[in-house]
């Protein structure tokens, strides 16, 4: 717990400004704080919320982040839930993923899942590019599409 206190700790310190000198340098393609965690540091039970306007628009929780280097995290046991308007909730489950800070990119290995109120979906992995907020979802894919949304989608037509 308090590991994942001083991550999120350091994922807030605000950067030098213009006319402050850095000591140290920082490549675009490196997150800063992580220049602080030696390669293989294991935090565990983390939760990063992302706020737009004061409301909660995302949560990414996991059992285990580990360093890789000062451009790569692989998280462990990785959900993270999207909030829409009202009550629907998106959620991505995966047993591992690596995100890299350089590309903006996660990629998952081994399966993952998507639940929606309109459908689920399986696959073997997904690619997510955090910038442009687009992923993909590799196959063999497995979706199921929620009955309640066909059957609103009938009565909005008669």
């Amino acid at each position: 717990m308090r590991r994942a206190l001083i991550l999120l700790a350091l994922l807030v310190l605000p950067l030098p400004g213009q006319g402050q000198q850095r000591t140290d340098a920082v490549a675009d393609s490196e997150f800063p704080a992580l220049q602080f965690m030696p390669v293989g540091t294991v935090v565990e039970g983390i939760s990063i919320p992302r706020y737009e306007k004061h409301r909660v628009r995302a949560l990414l929780t996991a059992d285990r982040l580990i360093v890789k280097d000062t451009k790569n995290v692989v998280l462990e046991k990785l959900t993270a839930s999207l909030y829409g308007e009202g009550k629907n909730q998106t959620d991505v489950r995966t047993d591992s993923v690596t995100y890299s800070f350089a590309t903006k990119t996660a990629r998952t290995t081994g399966t993952a899942e998507v639940k929606d109120p309109r459908f689920s979906a399986r696959g073997q992995g997904v690619v997510f590019n955090t910038s442009t907020s687009k992923g993909f979802l590799s196959g063999p894919v497995i979706t199921t599409v929620s009955s309640g949304l066909y059957n609103k989608k009938k009565e909005e037509k008669k």
